[in-house]
């Protein structure tokens, strides 16, 4: 998230805690606005306080983020529960916002900010759009010995048997790899890639990505895939070619009680976003990994990768 200067949170209005409390301020007629409520998942919420308090600032709009797992989070909107109920979904992978536009569960954006987004990072029919990017790259251990690696295909050389960590299957940096890499290579040669790095596994797959980097900074493994967004301070890093992306989602739920203000989030988010040209993806739209994501779970489990 773009961090705003501090002199711009002075004159903070209202942001409701996580707790939800609707709260609300006077606006110039006296009557107090409805905030939006925002639901979003734990590892967003530091940067979304920041991002929703100056936007509450310069808008007079109130926020109140609502946090739980993103798979539940979708769940919500889709069916049209959870109290208040969501206006704005926002998600730290693409495959999530994805089903819940897939569902129905969005309304499209007005957003005019919405036409400066590359077209890989955005829906076609306008229900979702990036607000961040990250990048699926090869980190590596200090002291590593040369080794061929270039891609993610490299991972799979026989030459790497016990070099190799990877984090759980269930994780936003895996998940939208290997879709990708199903939709550019097919299931088959994507699902022979993963087994190789099963094979060539020296631990178990860990739990979080921060534990998979602390295996690589002790010299448990040689080499782990990782997304580019955490803290990699002491490793090498690799980033393949094709090199692809996840991204953080936002969209407007389809049964939003203030959708005019929900909308106006959105496209304050897009204006402060900014988001380039991702390097790659192959050129293909994101989304195609939320498309796949059940191709995915399917292959992972024939592949023993857990």
């Amino acid at each position: 998230m773009k961090r705003r200067p501090a002199s711009v949170l002075l004159g903070l209005l209202v942001l409701a805690a996580c707790d939800g409390s609707d709260s609300g301020v006077a606006g110039e007629s006296g009557v107090p606005l409805a905030p939006v409520t925002v639901y979003a998942s734990a590892e967003q919420a530091a940067g979304l306080r920041e991002e929703f308090s100056a936007f509450t600032a310069e808008t007079r709009i109130p926020v109140t983020l609502k946090i739980a797992d993103s798979e539940s989070n979708v769940s919500k909107v889709i069916a049209n529960l959870g109290a208040p109920a969501a206006d704005v979904l926002v998600t730290p992978n693409v495959t999530d916002i994805w089903r819940a536009a897939d569902e129905g569960a969005l309304r499209p954006l007005t957003s005019r900010a919405f036409t400066a987004v590359p077209p890989v990072l955005k829906d076609p029919d306008r229900t979702w759009v990036a607000i961040g990017v990250r990048y699926a790259i090869i980190g590596v251990a200090p002291g590593t010995p040369a080794a061929p690696v270039g891609d993610y295909g490299d991972l799979s050389s026989s030459e790497l048997r016990g070099k190799v960590c990877l984090s759980s299957s269930t994780l936003p940096v895996n998940r939208s790899l290997i879709a990708m890499l199903i939709e550019d290579i097919g299931i088959k040669p994507a699902e022979r890639m993963v087994r190789a790095w099963v094979r060539n596994l020296a631990a178990s797959p860990y739990a979080t990505e921060a534990q998979l980097v602390n295996a690589l900074r002790s010299g448990i493994c040689g080499y782990g895939i990782v997304s580019s967004s955490v803290d990699l301070e002491g490793l090498s890093k690799i980033a393949p070619k094709p090199l692809y992306i996840d991204i953080d989602g936002i969209g407007v739920a389809r049964h939003a009680t203030q959708a005019e203000s929900a909308q106006t989030l959105v496209h304050w988010m897009l204006n402060s976003s900014s988001l380039p040209d991702p390097r790659s993806s192959n050129g293909k739209n994101i989304g195609l990994a939320g498309w796949r994501d059940e191709d995915v779970r399917l292959l992972v489990e024939r592949a023993g990768y857990r």
